[in-house]
């Protein structure tokens, strides 16, 4: 059955009763969009602001959210929990990052990106400059991915007793302390006077064994 494409005169009067209705509701301070009847009170999604593109105007913002999530619980979820207006909403779905390992390589799960339109812009922060703040210190960071890196796979090859100077010093491991060389007839030797001194445990404890047997009978 062939598919049936509206007139464009349909579609722009859906078109302009969707507008209107969308104003109507922005004036009257209304949801602009159909309410549902579940209602949610802790959700457990997790939906990550992303810096824009180039590409972006100041009155779009992206979204990392679940691969569960579509247009209508991204829109449910921005004005019920910070009262902001997700006009039009876009999806992109990206192939996960090619994760290299020591015993191969795979790659990670999707992610899925959204993009909505806001009422008003929003424009993000500069990023600050090294200098201007303490916390802001890339180093460390690199340092902490690096630490966590070597803790969990260890060094490989050649690199095994290698140690890394991270957090300039700091958290380098301690040098293993010298092995100490025992020869053969040292240690026979030694070996030779333990047992010599346990003999000589036993048989004083048996004497003491011996001692009071007879102190008891001289009682009785």
């Amino acid at each position: 059955m062939p598919r049936v494409t509206p007139s464009p005169s349909v579609v722009s009067r859906v078109s302009e009763r969707i507008f209107n209705r969308t104003r109507e509701a922005i004036r009257n301070n209304l949801p602009h969009f159909r309410v549902g009847k579940t209602q949610l009170y802790f959700p457990n999604a997790r939906v990550v602001l992303l810096r824009p593109n180039a590409k972006h105007t100041p009155y779009q913002a992206k979204f990392i959210v679940p691969k569960s999530f579509n247009k209508l619980d991204l829109r449910d979820y921005l004005y019920h929990v910070y009262g902001l207006r997700a006009l039009n909403i876009t999806t992109q779905l990206l192939h996960g990052a090619i994760v290299k390992e020591v015993k191969g390589r795979y790659r990670g799960p999707q992610i899925k990106k959204m993009t909505i339109e806001m009422e008003h812009p929003f424009i993000w922060p500069a990023e600050p400059a090294p200098g201007e703040n303490n916390l802001w210190n890339p180093e460390l960071n690199a340092d902490i991915n690096k630490h966590r890196t070597v803790s969990m796979i260890g060094q490989l090859g050649s690199n095994k007793e290698k140690h890394e100077k991270l957090f300039e010093g700091v958290a380098e491991p301690f040098e293993k302390p010298a092995s100490v060389f025992i020869g053969r007839r040292l240690s026979a030797k030694m070996n030779n006077k333990k047992s010599k001194a346990k003999e000589m445990i036993a048989y004083q404890d048996e004497l003491l064994a011996i001692e009071k047997r007879l102190q008891q009978q001289h009682i009785s």
